[in-house]
C-alpha cells in the first residue's frame, strides 16, 4: 500500500521528536513499497538493513511461494549457500515428515535475519506468532537464531485459543489482537563482538487483553523479560522447560524405530457424511448423496451447511469435489458393500464408508491391514499438550480415524501395527537379548501398553512426552517383563471390548440423550433431567483418554438418539472397563515400585 509511506514518515518523525530530535527531514529515511518476500524490494534497498521492525502476517497456508524465499529458508540465495538454513540443526537435516516452516511469519523472520547476517550487526523487533518458541519442527529456526544473535529478548503474550496455557488462566487468556493465535514480542540484537553463547531473556503474560496491554504500557521491559533461559540441544526451546530428563529419556528405544512401519490415522475431512454409529443410517445418507434427483446445491445445503473455507464451495476441499464424488458413487454397482468397522473414539467403534472417492487421507496399506482379523496396533502421538496428563495412548483392532485420542485438529495420531504384510512389524534387534527369541509379539505390545499406563513413566517423562514420540524401556529381568505383559494384556482386553460382563438386570431401550446432557450428580449419569442411566464412581466419570472424558464423550456424541438395549449394555461395560483399568494401573504401579521404581526396574541410568 503506497499510501502507508506517508504514515510511516509521520510515525518516524514523531519518534525522533519523542527522543529529542526536533527537526526531521523525510529524505533521511528511504521507504520502499513492495513484497518483502520477493527479491526485488531488497535489490532496491541496496545495502542490508540493520534495524528491522514489524508485525508480519501469519498464514500457515502461505501464498508467498516464490523460489527466492523458499531457497532463503534453506540458506540459499542464488548460487550462494552460506546463509542459515531453518531445515537443519548443527548441519543435520530435520528429517521431519511434516514441517510448518512455510508460514508467512517464518519467512519474514528469515528475511530479517538474512539482512543482519549480511550486515554483520543490527537489531530486529517483530511481533509474531508465538509458535516458533516451542514447536518441535521449528528447532532449526531456533538453533539459527541462537547462532546468529548475541542476545534474544522474548515476551510471550500467549492468547492462543487452540492451545492450553497455564491452568490458572485457561478461562480468561486472550490474544492482544482480534485473532485466535497467540503472539510474542521478539527482539534480537547482533553486534560485531563475537560471543560463544546467545544470552536469552524470557517473560510471559497471561490473562485478558486489557491487563496485558496495561502491563505493556506501565511495566519496564526488563521487568517483563526477567527470566534467563539456557536453550539446550536437541530442541533449543525458547521457553522455560521442566527439569531436564532428556539424557534419561534418550536411553529408551524410539517407538517409531522399534515398529518399522507406521502411519497417521485416517482423515476423512467429512466425518459427518461418511461415519455413523448406525450402518443403516449411513447407507441411507449415502443413497441420498448419490441420488441424481437431488442437485449438488441441495446436497451441499443439507450435508455441508457450514462451509470450512471460502476458497471452495461448501463440502469441497483441495482434493475432493462433491460433484465428482457423487458421480463415482452412482457408477459403483458395489457401493452398498463399502461399509466397514472403524475405531473412532475410545470404546467407540462406528461404521465408515470405506471408499477412496469419499475419504481424503485413507492412509494406504496399513489401514487395509487393520481390517484383517486379529489386527492390533498401538496408538501414540508425537506431542502431548502442556498442562495435561500424559495419557494420549490407546490400542486399536480396526482401521482408525484421526481424533481417537485428541479431536482438535492439532496434529494426527500415529498407528503402529503389530503386523504388516503378514510379517511381524517389530525390529527385534533393538530389544533386550531375552526378547529376541520365542517371546511373542503380542506380549511385547502388551508390556509396552503397560509401560504407557505406568503413572511414574507418565509423570517422570512428561516434559519429553509433550514434545517427542514415546520412547520405550524394557525390564531388566524377563520375569518382570512377563508380569507387566500380563497387566498389559488385561488392559488391551478391556480397551478393545473383549472382556465379558454379567448384568444383574435386563436392559430396555431408553429415550434420547437430551440437549445439554449427559450430566453427573448424586453419583449417577443422567441423560435428561428425569432419567438416570447408571451409577458411576466420580473417578470413573472423570477418567480421560487424551482429550476425551470417555463416559461423557460417548453419550454426548449420541445426543438426540434413542439408546437401545445394546447401547446401554455397552455403556455399562465401559463403566466396568474403566473401573478395572484404574485397578490394573494401580497394580502396574505397585509392581514397578516393588522392583525399586522406574529406573531400577527398567535399567535407566539417572542424570548425574
Amino acid at each position: 500500500m503506497p499510501e502507508a509511506i506517508d504514515q510511516a514518515h509521520l510515525t518516524i518523525s514523531q519518534f525522533f521528536q519523542a527522543t529529542g530530535i526536533t527537526k526531521y527531514d523525510p529524505t533521511w529515511v528511504t521507504i520502499h513499497c513492495g513484497n518483502t518476500l520477493e527479491p526485488e524490494v531488497h535489490q532496491e534497498l541496496g545495502s542490508p538493513a540493520t534495524v528491522i521492525l514489524g508485525n508480519p502476517p501469519y498464514a500457515a497456508a502461505s501464498a508467498n511461494n516464490g523460489l527466492w524465499i523458499k531457497e532463503l529458508l534453506r540458506g540459499k540465495v542464488g548460487k550462494q549457500e552460506t546463509y542459515c538454513s531453518y531445515f537443519e540443526v548443527e548441519g543435520v537435516p530435520l528429517q521431519e515428515k511434516k514441517l510448518w516452516l512455510h508460514d508467512d511469519y517464518v519467512k519474514f523472520l528469515r528475511v530479517s535475519q538474512w539482512h543482519l547476517e549480511r550486515a554483520g550487526l543490527g537489531v530486529l523487533g517483530l511481533v509474531v506468532n508465538h509458535g516458533f518458541l516451542d514447536n518441535v519442527t521449528f528447532r532449526g529456526l531456533r538453533y539459527q537464531l541462537l547462532r546468529q544473535f548475541n542476545r534474544l529478548e522474548l515476551l510471550d503474550l500467549n492468547g492462543n485459543s487452540k492451545k492450553r496455557g497455564t491452568a490458572a488462566f485457561l478461562s480468561r487468556d486472550e490474544s492482544v489482537f482480534d485473532i485466535g493465535q497467540g503472539v510474542a514480542i521478539s527482539i534480537g540484537s547482533r553486534s560485531k563482538v563475537s560471543s560463544e553463547e546467545c544470552e536469552v531473556q524470557f517473560g510471559q503474560l497471561w490473562g485478558n487483553r486489557e491487563d496485558k496491554l496495561h502491563a505493556l504500557s506501565h511495566q519496564g521491559w526488563n521487568e517483563l523479560v526477567d527470566q534467563t533461559l539456557c536453550p539446550q540441544s536437541p530442541h533449543f526451546f525458547l521457553v522455560p522447560r521442566p527439569t531436564d530428563v532428556s539424557a534419561e529419556y534418550s536411553q529408551g528405544i524410539p517407538i517409531t524405530e522399534l515398529f518399522r512401519e507406521s502411519t497417521s490415522t485416517v482423515v476423512t475431512a467429512r466425518d459427518s457424511l461418511v461415519i455413523d454409529t448406525s450402518g443403516e443410517r449411513l447407507l441411507a445418507r449415502l443413497e441420498d448423496f448419490r441420488d441424481a434427483a437431488l442437485t449438488d446445491e441441495e446436497i451441499r445445503t443439507k450435508y455441508f451447511p457450514r462451509p470450512r473455507s471460502g476458497k471452495y464451495p461448501p463440502g469441497d476441499t483441495r482434493g475432493w469435489k462433491l460433484a465428482i464424488a457423487r458421480t463415482s458413487l452412482r457408477e459403483d454397482p458395489e457401493w452398498r458393500s463399502r461399509l466397514t468397522r472403524c475405531a473412532y473414539r475410545p470404546f467407540d467403534h462406528r461404521w465408515i464408508y470405506w471408499s477412496a472417492e469419499m475419504i481424503d487421507w485413507p492412509r494406504g496399506e496399513i489401514m487395509q491391514e487393520m481390517q484383517k482379523p486379529g489386527a492390533v496396533a498401538l496408538i501414540v502421538r508425537r506431542q502431548m499438550p502442556a498442562d495435561r496428563p500424559a495419557n494420549y495412548f490407546w490400542i486399536a483392532d480396526a482401521l482408525t480415524v484421526d481424533g481417537i485420542v485428541r479431536s482438535d485438529n492439532r496434529g494426527n495420531e500415529t498407528l503402529l501395527p503389530l503386523s504388516f504384510r503378514g510379517n511381524e512389524n517389530i525390529n527385534r534387534d533393538l530389544l533386550p537379548e531375552y526378547l529376541r527369541g520365542s517371546v511373542g509379539g503380542e506380549a511385547i505390545v502388551a508390556m509396552i501398553y503397560a509401560l504407557f499406563h505406568s503413572s511414574e513413566y507418565r509423570t517422570h517423562f512428561i516434559s519429553m512426552l509433550q514434545i517427542e514420540f514415546p520412547r520405550l524401556f524394557f525390564p531388566v529381568e524377563k520375569m518382570n517383563f512377563e508380569c507387566l505383559a500380563t497387566h498389559g494384556q488385561k488392559l488391551i482386553a478391556l480397551h478393545l471390548g473383549k472382556a465379558t460382563w454379567e448384568y444383574e438386570t435386563a436392559m430396555a431401550e431408553l429415550g434420547p440423550v437430551a440437549a445439554g446432557y449427559p450430566k453427573y450428580h448424586d453419583g449417577q449419569v443422567w441423560i435428561d433431567r428425569r432419567t438416570p442411566l447408571a451409577e458411576v464412581h466420580a473417578a470413573d466419570w472423570a477418567y480421560h483418554v487424551g482429550s476425551h472424558q470417555v463416559l461423557k464423550k460417548w453419550l454426548k456424541d449420541r445426543r438426540h438418539q434413542m439408546l437401545s438395549a445394546e447401547d446401554i449394555c455397552h455403556y455399562i461395560g465401559m463403566i466396568q472397563a474403566i473401573r478395572e483399568t484404574r485397578e490394573t494401573i494401580a497394580r502396574i504401579d505397585q509392581e514397578i515400585e516393588k522392583l525399586g521404581g522406574l529406573h531400577r526396574a527398567f535399567g535407566i541410568e539417572r542424570n548425574s
